[in-house]
Parts: C-alpha cells; structure tokens; sequence
C-alpha cells in the first residue's frame, strides 16, 4: 500500500494545534479519521464502510475498507466472495464474517484527505472553543466583567476576557462613548447561548442591570444587602432611574447610592459616559412610589387604575414639561422605572379635560399658589439656564469677560430670549446632589 502522507509531520502539526488552541488530542484524531472517511467517501463510493487506523507514535494512518463475506458479490464495495476472502484471510473464513481490506493511496485521494482533515479539524477546534466560552461563561450569565479591548472593527468592540475574545456590538455601547485597544472596559452578560451564529456572549453596556451591578461595586451596603435595588430604568449615555429600598433602619438608601459629596454616583455616572443618575425610593404603595419616582415635580393629583396598570397624575402648569421631558423621556423614565403605564397632565389640561382634581398628591392648593413654589421654580430654570448658556458658549468668552459692562438693552433682551430657549431644551436636567435631602418633602 502506497502512503502518499508524511504521517510524522501530520501529527506533529496536529499536536501543536491541540496545545495551541488547548483541545483535546483525540478530538483531533476523531478530526482525522472523520476527514479519511469522508475523503474515501467523495473519492470512491459513499455507501462504503471505512476504518481508519492512527498509530499515534509514528503517525501512521491506515484505511481499510469494511467487507462482508458473501457467496455472491452483489456490490463490491460492501462484499467480498468466499474464495477471495480465504485466499486473502485463510480458510477459517465463513460466509457472514466482516474482513477489512486496506486501501491503497494514490495522489489525488491523499490531496483530498488532507483538504477534509483539516476542514473537519477547523470545524472542531471551533466547537471546542464554543463549548469552552460556553462553560467558562454560564455561571457569569448576568454579571459584570471586565476586560482588555483587543480589537475595534467597525461593527464592534473585540473584548479579551482572560483569554476569551467576547464582542461587544455597537448598538450594544453607550451612544458617544469610544475606546481603544489596550482599554480596559467592563461590561454586563445578558445571555450566554451554546449555538450562537453571532455570538455566543450577549454583552451589553447599555442594560438596566449593568448600572445596577455596577452600583454594587461602589456601594457596599448594595453588595451587602442592607439597600436594595428595586428596579432600573435607562436611557443610556442620558440619564437613568434607580428605585432603592434600606432593609435596616437607620440606612438611608439614597444617601447611601449618592455618597459623600456625590463621590459615589459620579463615578459610575463617569463609568457611563457622564449618564445622569437619580435615585428615588422604592415604596410598597405604587401611587407614593410613582411620586418619589416623578420627584422634584409636584403632584397635585393621582389616580390608579390597576386593572389596566395605568395611572393619570396632574402636576403643576409650569413643572409639566419637567415632567414630561425632553422627547417624553422623563417620563419614559418614570414608566419604565415603576412598570406601569402613565399619563400626564397639567393642573390646566385635567381642567379643561373635566378630569376631577382629587389633591391627594404631594402639594396642596395652597402650597401650589405660594410665592415658594414658584420662586423654586424660577431659581430651578435660571440655574439650568445659565449652566447651559455657559456650556454652548465656553469657548465665545474668558473668564474675565462680564456681562453687565457697557451691554446694551437690545443686548440684554438677546441674552434674555437666548435664556429661555435654553431653559426650554433644560427641563429635565438632573436634581443636584445637595437637593437631595429635600427631594421628598411633601
């Protein structure tokens, strides 16, 4: 029988192959015979029966083919007469026995083995990693890990996780947020598949649940069970919605999550490309939950209808497009934060709708019409205000420059109208940490 394959060489490739991508050894040979069989099978006869035979010290590899002893041969590929097979096997042979047969290997059969080897080889290295991720990986389903970025193509983030290369999707990063290679970056496990054309590793920087781990790492009294998070809602890269709960008396969860000075919350709000955090407390009674939850908005009305999971809440004319947000996300939030659906009105629009005002909110009639209530108001836009005046137009004057010096009336009422635009695209800016304690004050 003429070998036409340098077996030492094969095997010599094979062994750095499965110490390379740390298989194990008779998975390759299991490649190997797979990949004879299939090449005997293109080459010479499917239906054919085929052993193959790796002695595993030289690397020698035999073929034989599987015949059954007949008195008749009806097919030559699977039978083998009785008088060959005595000849060939000696006399003890009987019709019925399985003999085996070697292959002779010519040139192009051999070509066609080592195509199918190393395409089976491949295929197997490949299931092998993927069962590799998948076990290394399920028990970190829903967490947060962190690792090195390897690669950025322009589709995603290839991320090395202790030696596992794990995608992360554009559509699955915070918007505007950008890293490069030799980056470290964290991230959350959605889902972790078997069979995954894609990916087997769903990561996701932008899931509710990847803030909440990340609150864990930089509260401990989160990571010791003491607050809990009672749900999550975002907007990622904006803004987000923690709802809190303290198991102990005495812990206050929101001074908790916020820290000293905000220390806490503006290091993951820094983590999530400068996401904007609030943190409401959680209520068992859903009307004063959705309340915390639309705070520093007043409301003057709640009705809850929980059949439909629906409520209506009326808040204040001028404190209705704080409510509602930018592009309804304010709202968006809120919904999403106490799982139910919302609508909005203002004291005006329930009004004009007939809808009957029941005060049983945060705010009275009394307290809606005080001076207060509206200067709060006032001081809030002014301040938003400014800060974005400030932002949008840094770069157009220095720190020395004044306002007041030498500006004329019409200049004057410019900045003015300009002020109000600004307050306008402002309204759902952040509650300051310093507001905090009084976030809830009826």
């Amino acid at each position: 029988m003429g070998i036409m394959i340098d077996g030492a060489k094969l095997l010599e490739a094979i062994y750095s192959i499965a110490d390379e991508k740390k298989i194990e050894k008779e998975i390759v040979f299991e490649g190997i015979r797979e990949g004879f069989q299939k090449a005997y099978e293109k080459f010479f006869d499917p239906e054919a029966i085929v052993r193959v035979d790796i002695d595993e010290q030289s690397g020698q590899i035999r073929v034989f083919k599987e015949l059954t002893v007949v008195q008749k041969i009806e097919d030559e590929w699977l039978e083998l007469g009785l008088n060959d097979a005595k000849e060939k096997y000696g006399d003890d042979v009987t019709v019925g026995d399985t003999v085996y047969e070697p292959v002779p290997f010519n040139e192009n059969f051999s070509k066609l083995a080592v195509m199918q080897v190393g395409q089976i080889i491949k295929q197997k290295i490949r299931e092998g990693e993927k069962n590799k991720i998948y076990e290394e990986f399920l028990g970190r389903e829903h967490d947060m890990v962190g690792g090195i970025v390897k690669y950025v193509t322009d589709t995603n983030y290839l991320i090395d996780v202790e030696g596992s290369i794990i995608p992360i999707w554009n559509k699955k990063m915070i918007p505007g947020e950008e890293f490069f290679e030799g980056d470290r970056i964290s991230f959350y496990i959605e889902e972790v598949s078997k069979e995954n054309k894609h990916s087997q590793i769903q990561a996701s920087r932008i899931h509710p649940d990847f803030l909440a781990r990340l609150m864990e790492t930089q509260v401990p009294e989160i990571a010791e069970g003491i607050v809990e998070i009672k749900s999550v809602s975002r907007e990622p890269g904006k803004r987000s919605k923690i709802a809190v709960y303290s198991h102990e008396e005495g812990i206050d969860p929101i001074g908790s999550c916020v820290g000293t000075a905000g220390a806490r919350i503006k290091e993951i709000s820094k983590e999530l490309n400068g996401e904007k955090i609030d943190i409401v407390l959680w209520n068992e009674d859903q009307s004063t939950f959705i309340m915390n939850s639309l705070a520093p908005v007043k409301v003057i009305s709640i009705e809850f209808d929980e059949e439909n999971n629906e409520c209506f809440v009326v808040v204040p004319n001028e404190q209705l497009s704080l409510a509602i947000g930018k592009r309804g996300m304010a709202a968006r939030l809120v919904a999403n934060l106490v799982n139910t659906k919302i609508n909005i009105l203002s004291l005006e629009g329930a009004e004009e709708k007939e809808r009957e005002i029941l005060w049983n909110g945060n705010i009275t009639k009394e307290e809606l019409e005080t001076p207060e209530f509206l200067n709060n108001i006032l001081k809030r836009k002014q301040k938003s205000a400014s800060e974005n005046f400030a932002k949008k137009n840094k770069n157009s004057f220095n720190e020395e420059s004044t306002f007041v010096s030498e500006t004329s009336i019409d200049e004057i009422q410019n900045y003015s109208s300009a002020f109000e635009e600004i307050a306008k695209d402002s309204e759902d800016d952040t509650v300051d940490f310093e507001e905090f304690e009084t976030y809830y004050e009826n």
